[in-house]
């Protein structure tokens, strides 16, 4: 499948389980074809469409989708048809597809179809001893979040380069112990001017959904920058189009759009904030808009009648 058949499945089968975990009933949808984006939908007895859009860049490039398509290739092989995997964003596919699906798959086993799990892949960060007073790191990377921590810890200045980290665990356990072993290191410096790398782990989310025959890899080059305003920006581009798209296809009772977005956690994302300074214009007319993100749904707007 194309990214985009992969994404309008895949946000069928999440806003699926999402609207019967709100008490929706008889929920289907039909089978996406090449490329397409919108699909008719039944929940309740009525009848609908639904939209899938990415609030990032889903064409990819050239060495992406390369990777893309090698991991996905080996995750089939390993069994884990059913599996999606979320890139945060920033992230580089790995270079040894085998030995990443091998890794995810084995995570996979543990996980029942509509569960959600993480998994970790060694990292290396470095420390850097700048100075013997105080007592404060500079943090660079997906640590950065939690410079706080390392503060009156640390025995002396500090720089940690934590750009190899794009997501942390949701265990806020796992992080503190993360935090308590660089502290431990770091201090282990005597030297100003000493540097160490260190091995540490950047943790992304998976899932398992049920009905999907194909594993599916979300991810976008790595390079790409998202901010509020590019987020806003996709976001009036999806529901101006899709709503555009639907018109001409004429009356077709409830609407749903599916907005998936990249962020390193749930809590993180970026689309709820930009919904603010969206014309509400734009959103007449919807029924449903679930946000995919992390392996998880949120509701942007609704779910409404007849939805629920």
């Amino acid at each position: 499948m194309d990214p985009q058949q992969q994404l309008t499945t895949l946000a069928s089968a999440m806003a699926r389980d999402a609207l019967i975990a709100e008490g929706a009933s008889e929920v289907s949808f039909d089978p996406p074809g090449a490329a397409q984006s919108i699909v008719q939908v039944r929940a309740n007895g009525d009848q609908g469409q639904l939209a899938a859009a990415a609030l990032y860049d889903l064409s990819g490039d050239g060495e992406t989708l390369g990777r893309k398509a090698a991991l996905e290739e080996r995750l089939h092989a390993y069994g884990g048809r059913d599996v999606v995997l979320w890139t945060p964003p920033g992230a580089r596919l790995p270079d040894d597809a085998d030995a990443t699906a091998g890794q995810v798959a084995e995570v996979a086993r543990g996980l029942e179809p509509g569960q959600r799990g993480e998994v970790a892949f060694t990292v290396q960060v470095g420390i850097r001893k700048t100075g013997t007073e105080g007592s404060y790191m500079s943090v660079l990377g997906g640590l950065s979040q939690e410079w706080a921590r390392f503060t009156n810890q640390v025995m002396g200045e500090y720089q940690l380069d934590s750009t190899t980290i794009h997501r942390l665990p949701d265990d806020e356990a796992a992080v503190t112990q993360m935090v308590d072993f660089l502290v431990l290191v770091a201090n282990g410096l005597r030297k100003e001017g000493a540097t160490i790398a260190v091995n540490a782990e950047d943790t992304w989310a998976l899932q398992r959904v049920e009905g999907l025959e194909e594993p599916i890899v979300i991810c976008a080059p790595p390079g790409e920058h998202a901010d509020g305003r590019i987020v806003r920006r996709l976001m009036r581009r999806a529901l101006r189009e899709a709503g555009a798209a639907m018109d001409e296809q004429g009356p077709a009772g409830f609407r749903i759009m599916a907005l998936a977005t990249l962020a390193p956690g749930a809590e993180r994302e970026l689309a709820t904030t930009a919904l603010r300074g969206i014309d509400p214009t734009l959103l007449a007319g919807w029924d449903y808009l679930p946000l995919l993100v992390d392996g998880r749904v949120r509701s942007l707007l609704g779910p409404m009648a007849p939805l629920v």
